[in-house]
């Protein structure tokens, strides 16, 4: 769930073999950006997209999120908790509040 580098090791036993145990250099990259489609609707209308967020670990994970235009956008549901091994699907939604003008925000969800 969070980027960087780490050491591990992990070992197997077998009464025929005997056991192995290996050193693990493991790295986890950050997640690229996703830049979503163009949301359009008339005043007073929603728009959304669905994205799917996945949850890696055998740990629940409760989600923060930073929303750069609150005033066009919101994120449903508020409280994101991500069950071990599951994926979420988050809805991200958008309501026009001028005529002829491209209103952008930045999304993003951070593990606390």
């Amino acid at each position: 769930m969070l980027a960087g580098e780490l050491q591990g090791n992990i070992g197997f036993l077998n009464e025929k073999v005997g056991e192995f145990w290996y050193d693990l250099n493991l790295i986890a990259e950050e997640n690229p950006e996703a830049n979503l489609q163009l949301l359009e609707c008339e005043l007073g209308k929603i728009a959304h997209h669905f994205v799917e967020l996945e949850n890696p670990t055998g740990k629940e994970h409760f989600l923060d999120f930073k929303n750069s235009n609150p005033t066009n956008f919101d994120i449903i549901p508020d409280k994101i908790v991500l069950p071990p091994f599951e994926n979420v699907q988050v809805r991200i939604q958008y309501s026009p509040t001028n005529l002829d003008v491209i209103e952008s925000g930045n999304i993003i969800f951070e593990n606390p």
